[in-house]
């Protein structure tokens, strides 16, 4: 039905409606009276008439007819009500009104309230209580029977396309024996790990976001040690019921970042929002993990101009076509940050109030291999960059660092520790604040280990880890950039901020969780394979260095770190020129890494590292060659 013909069959739906109360009111009447008194048509005409006008005026052959609210309900009654006056008086002044007149009347607007409702509520109980039963061969439960276990229920029993059939609710914070949509709560946690045990679910729904990741995590452990099969769904902390209601599109497949144990960082986003609302943003890096949520996150707080700047035009495309239907002023600028021309005319053209800088090299066993190139951008790209934003008197400059510049054991680590190093030089010389921001690995960023470890289980493994004992701090995509908007927000120039990270997770528990939410058993199913630590690689990664400690600040999960340069800005800024004439001069990276090691005393290598691959290339054999 359009809308036009969805009002006339609501009207029809309720003419009949109230000349079928008007009919077993006259026949209960007519029972009752000892005198036969003849069906009042005139009065029925006037009561039907003005209760359709009245019902038109609250706009109710505008609503949905399958999902009538109570509010709906609230406004159907308040319609007949004002109908039902609206008929008294014209029937009073126009035809007289006797006793059993106005008894009539009473009773069929009284009555009408039933036949009318039960009419708008009819397709709504049809999917709810008939239809919603019919079909469905997934056995489900719900873990959550609060506002949003409630909600998605109510979203499964009026929508029948979802093809589940929820059997218990288990929620601690709920009476047991109670019933939610005629649906009974069964107890808490333990019931339900009992309940698992004995009946055959299908899937567990987790409508509970605030409960904690450590002990969820408990949670799906146990059931996949039930259930390894079973189908785990969640609904995801950021859904908020004061903003929109959840249902069952909401929820999603259980995530290794549900089981990390970590729980929701808290941001102040109205201090965020005052630093990037109506100014204009530049992002190095756009095309990145970091970079790509930045500028996404970046884009919901409305600045003026938001530049997305990266080298890799492909990705700069797909974040240019995802804006392209939104208000966002997203401009996407295709350069180098070790482009000196471009990068002057860029800030010179929109000059932006406000820089982030995630643009680098961050791979670390190929940027063993290429040392040069980690050099050439994470340092001599920030260093542009920084002298850049103090020409153009940029408000803030904030770089994105790793825990790998932490007594760094490989060469991006060193090159990142430089970058702060450059930072904290060039804070104080102009007028823009210079802030660095160190946190460890994300989940899900190109190239880390989840993505890695999900290939290799849908190709039936082995999954590799390169030491038993690996440990690594995890964090969200957007986690870790709204920590870093919150730190430069808080920043007054100077800072190297470390982010709370949490525990770190030993990379093989990580594999073998992987592997039980994809309903296998590792070692059964999927071998888990020891390879061996890759060249630049730690056991363990650090957040400080051994000297340095930690104050903290306003926010609970950001300090920062007690580091002030080993080196003057001048004889920073001589060192690293060296290292750029030992690139022209085309030195070997063993020149470059003794170098790296003055810059960053605790940096530490094996002097047996390889050469680049363009350095230990063969000659070819000139007997193959033609001509």
């Amino acid at each position: 039905m359009n809308r036009f013909t969805r009002g006339i069959f609501l009207f029809i739906g309720d003419t009949l409606s109230l000349l079928f109360s008007a009919i077993i009111i006259y026949s209960i009447l007519s029972s009752l009276s000892i005198a036969e008194k003849p069906f009042p048509i005139a009065h029925t005409t006037i009561i039907v008439g003005s209760v359709l006008i009245a019902l038109m005026f609250f706009k109710m052959y505008m609503v949905n007819w399958r999902y009538t609210s109570l509010n709906d309900l609230g406004r159907l009654v308040l319609g007949i009500t004002v109908g039902g006056g609206i008929s008294l008086g014209l029937a009073h002044y126009f035809i007289g009104m006797g006793s059993y007149e106005a008894t009539f009347t009473a009773l069929v607007l009284t009555n009408g309230v039933i036949t009318v409702g039960g009419f708008r509520i009819s397709k709504r109980m049809y999917y709810g209580i008939i239809k919603s039963q019919k079909g469905k061969n997934k056995h489900a439960i719900i873990f959550g029977g609060e506002n949003e276990g409630e909600q998605i229920l109510r979203d499964i029993l009026t929508n029948d396309h979802w093809n589940i059939s929820v059997h218990g609710i288990f929620d601690d914070r709920v009476t047991p024996g109670l019933l939610l949509h005629g649906v009974r709560i069964l107890g808490g946690k333990k019931a339900m790990i009992e309940y698992i045990k004995n009946n055959p679910v299908d899937q567990l729904i987790v409508a509970f976001p605030q409960y904690p990741k450590k002990d969820l995590k408990v949670i799906i452990d146990k059931v996949k040690e039930i259930r390894p099969e079973m189908d785990i769904k969640v609904l995801p902390s950021f859904h908020s019921l004061t903003d929109n209601p959840v249902g069952v599109e909401h929820i999603r497949e259980v995530s290794i970042e549900d089981i990390l144990g970590r729980k929701p960082v808290n941001i102040d986003l109205q201090t965020i929002k005052a630093s990037i609302t109506d100014k204009t943003v530049l992002i190095t890096g756009a095309g990145g993990s970091i970079g790509g949520e930045l500028v996404r996150q970046c884009a919901n707080l409305k600045p003026d101009k938001l530049i997305a700047l990266d080298i890799d035009e492909t990705e700069l495309f797909y974040i240019e076509n995802e804006f392209k239907k939104t208000d966002a002023n997203v401009i996407p600028c295709v350069a180098s940050v070790t482009d000196k021309q471009k990068i002057d005319k860029i800030l010179g053209h929109y000059k932006p109030s406000i820089i982030f800088h995630a643009a680098a090299y961050k791979h670390v066993p190929m940027m063993e291999s290429f040392p040069e190139e980690a050099v050439k951008v994470n340092i001599g790209g920030t260093r542009l960059l920084a002298s850049l934003a103090c020409k153009h008197e940029v408000n803030k400059f904030i770089m994105v660092s790793t825990d790998k510049a932490v007594n760094p054991a490989n060469v991006m680590g060193a090159t990142k520790r430089v970058a702060e190093e450059v930072c904290m030089a060039y804070n104080g010389t102009c007028t823009t604040k210079f802030i660095s921001v160190r946190f460890g690995n994300v989940l899900g960023s190109r190239g880390s280990v989840v993505p890695i470890f999900i290939d290799q289980i849908k190709n039936g493994g082995p999954i590799t880890v390169t030491d038993p004992e690996m440990m690594r701090y995890f964090m969200t995509i957007p986690e870790a950039v709204l920590l870093v908007m919150q730190a430069g927000s808080m920043g007054s120039g100077g800072e190297v901020f470390v982010l709370d990270m949490g525990e770190p997770v030993k990379i093989l528990d990580m594999a073998k969780d992987l592997i039980r939410l994809h309903g296998l058993i590792p070692y059964r199913d999927i071998q888990i394979k020891i390879t061996g630590l890759r060249p630049g690689e730690k056991l363990f990664e650090e957040l400080l260095n051994s000297e340095e400690g930690v104050t903290e600040t306003e926010h609970e999960e950001i300090y920062k770190a007690v580091c002030s340069s080993k080196l003057s800005s001048s004889v920073l800024e001589s060192r690293i020129n060296q290292l750029f004439t030992l690139l022209e001069d085309d030195e070997d990276s063993e020149s470059l890494r003794s170098l790296l090691k003055i810059l960053v005393p605790t940096y530490t290598y094996n002097e047996s590292k390889k050469e680049p691959i363009l350095k230990r290339a063969k000659k070819p054999d000139e007997s193959l060659l033609i001509g």
